[in-house]
């Protein structure tokens, strides 16, 4: 098998991940009461894509092991909305930290934080020499850094991150500032 999809349906997969040693997309949505990913995840050295995608429906805010790190084949890695400590209707819970040794996957090519509360860019980010994509939409950013002009050739999305995309200037400075750097900023909903 090369492709898995994990929802609450059959969230008991997670617990048998060395069953799949071929795995190159593993796919999470809506599991709801996952509290940590299996360290096994680290044992996956054939995958590709690992998309834990919660979209608007899902609450989810995983601890993500160290093991991740192991993941050196990984090119795409899709956290949205997988460590938003934003619960609707609830208290903020304490986002767990991004495990330290992320920084280790040299082959990501497409990162996407999106929709994770974010009040900056996590530092790992600058350790990602092969990152062309980056996605930041509906965070709570308000300026990016600048180890960005670093890479030589980067994409990125920002729409919805308010203090950025709801000032025609504040996007106007962030071109100067990353000439480098291909801005996105038209996923917009909520700002005025």
């Amino acid at each position: 098998m090369k492709k898995l999809e994990i929802t609450g349906e059959n969230a008991q997969r997670l617990q048998e991940l060395e069953q799949y040693p071929n795995l190159e997309v593993l796919s999470i949505s809506c599991v709801e009461d996952l509290q940590a990913l299996p360290v096994s995840i680290g044992q996956l050295s054939k995958l590709k894509e690992l998309k834990i995608d919660n979209g608007n429906g899902c609450s989810m805010n995983p601890v993500l092991p160290e093991a991740m790190g192991n993941l050196s084949s990984l090119e795409t890695l899709i956290l949205y909305g997988a460590q938003d400590p934003r619960m609707p209707g609830q208290q903020l819970a304490q986002r767990h930290r991004f495990p330290q040794r992320m920084s280790q996957l040299k082959n990501l090519t497409h990162l996407n934080l999106g929709r994770n509360g974010l009040e900056k860019v996590p530092t790992f980010v600058k350790d990602l020499p092969g990152l062309t994509q980056l996605d930041l939409d509906f965070n709570d950013l308000n300026d990016l850094p600048e180890f960005l002009n670093t890479f030589p050739k980067l994409a990125i999305s920002l729409g919805n991150n308010c203090d950025i995309t709801g000032s025609a200037a504040k996007k106007e400075e962030l071109q100067k500032r990353f000439p480098k750097i291909a801005f996105d900023f038209s996923n917009e909903y909520d700002c005025p």
